[in-house]
């Protein structure tokens, strides 16, 4: 990463300087992962590839953003009326669904020179994609422009959950009872050790990369620990080198996201504490700010300038989004697990320049209609029900993404499916929670009759 950009100053102070070429490259897991790529659902990738949509909201105008496809022009309108910039959208010559968006920029030799002629005519251009495999490295050689990031190799070492427990205990900090496992003996021995002695009611069984909830194994009894364990078995059978990290589940008062930039002078920012709100493992939305007291707030800012310390000192450099817990016995365990790249929570850390310091809430909903959806159709449904952000008041619904549900997700059975981010903004607590309880019970209600 070129010392002389810093991506925080870009998105914040310096918004007029140079250019940022975007690019959310979201699945990169699969690159780093050797152990384990999982199970590919085709259906469920081409909507996760169009999430790339809301990278809009940490754009500037000046900026160049490659999607796989344009966007819903009302969406781009309604992100453009309530102040947020549309940057130049670019898309190859022959996107698809299913493949990768840096693999389709790598075939387009059309648009790869478009944007090495922008990178050669302005002295002001780095690369900042979602994470960096050997793919965004390629990318960025053939630009010949600075990338933010590291390397493919140090990223997938600081996504892997097994070596996110390892920092934690480097530096002494708080960490869930439990240990790493290489064998099926050894997680069923654990399993019985945390939920003996220690008294924990379920355990919860991580395989070393993963996002979104994949290669999670929440275990409650005996049973679902058989169960699990013939799963994990038939996969340990192929990998004699493959482990796992066994950990006791905590009862929580809150779960806490929080972002780190790691800058090429060494500096670290912690920024964009959020309180994030969980269905069992799986991410359903944020609140911003986290309803934390001062020395909460402090303690993690501390721990994410030690963690950001070791990180560069490994030779990591740019944006790592942390999870970590605050127990019932207000215990921070201030890594849960780390993620050596953007995070959905990224690209909302900034909606306060907009949201002019609001109280702020997201959800994310998985929704399946008898027809396709459109953006322009679900403005409708929020007018209609008095939901529609207003940007006289500023509060109200808005829907951040266009592409994840469109026409054309079907699942072969007469149905669409989709996946539909929303944020909630109004200036007390109160209202946003109206907003939440209204936007639910709509979806929850059923789309179909809009």
């Amino acid at each position: 990463m070129d010392n002389t950009f810093n991506l925080l100053d870009l998105i914040t102070s310096q918004r007029n300087k140079g250019i940022i070429i975007w690019l959310c490259n979201i699945g990169a897991e699969k690159y780093w992962n050797r152990i384990n790529a999982g199970i590919s659902d085709p259906l469920e990738d081409a909507i996760v590839n169009r999430v790339e949509e809301m990278n809009i909201l940490l754009c500037r105008k000046q900026d160049i953003l490659i999607l796989r496809e344009k966007p819903a022009v009302e969406y781009l309108d309604k992100l453009e009326k309530i102040g947020f910039d549309i940057p130049n959208i670019v898309v190859p010559e022959n996107p698809d669904q299913a493949t990768p968006i840096s693999e389709l920029l790598l075939k387009d030799d059309k648009l790869l020179a478009h944007l090495k002629e922008i990178a050669r005519s302005n002295d002001d251009v780095c690369f900042a994609p979602y994470a960096v495999t050997r793919l965004e490295e390629e990318i960025s050689i053939r630009f010949n422009i600075p990338m933010i990031g590291s390397s493919p190799k140090i990223n997938a070492m600081i996504n892997d959950k097994i070596f996110n427990r390892f920092i934690a205990e480097e530096l002494g900090l708080p960490v869930c009872e439990g240990k790493v496992c290489g064998s099926i003996e050894e997680i069923r021995q654990e399993f019985h050790r945390l939920t003996g002695s220690l008294g924990f009611s379920k355990i919860i069984v991580k395989e070393p990369f993963g996002a979104s909830g994949k290669g999670l194994y929440v275990l409650e009894n005996e049973g679902r620990l058989e169960s699990t364990l013939r799963i994990i078995g038939r996969f340990a059978r192929k990998n004699a080198e493959a482990k796992w990290l066994v950990e006791g589940w905590y009862e929580k008062k809150a779960d806490i996201n929080y972002q780190i930039y790691i800058a090429g002078d060494g500096s670290t920012n912690v920024f964009s504490i959020k309180q994030q709100e969980l269905k069992d493992t799986v991410y359903i939305g944020s609140r911003i700010p986290p309803e934390l007291t001062d020395g909460e707030i402090n303690a993690i800012r501390k721990y994410g300038e030690q963690i950001g310390g070791y990180l560069y000192n490994i030779g990591y450099r740019g944006v790592a989004g942390i999870d970590s817990i605050i127990t019932t016995d207000d215990v921070i365990i201030p890594i849960i697990e780390i993620n050596g790249r953007f995070t959905l929570s990224t690209y909302i850390s900034f909606l306060s320049r907009i949201m002019e310091g609001n109280k702020i809430a997201t959800r994310y909903f998985r929704v399946s209609t008898k027809s396709p959806l459109s953006y322009g159709r679900l403005l409708e449904m929020l007018e209609k029900e008095g939901l529609d952000y207003d940007n006289e008041k500023k509060e109200g619904v808005v829907i951040y993404t266009s592409g994840t549900f469109a026409g054309g997700f079907s699942d072969g059975k007469g149905f669409y499916s989709g996946r539909l981010f929303a944020l909630v903004s109004a200036s007390e607590v109160e209202r946003v929670n109206y907003y939440v309880d209204r936007l639910e019970s709509l979806i929850g209600g059923g789309l179909n009759e809009y």
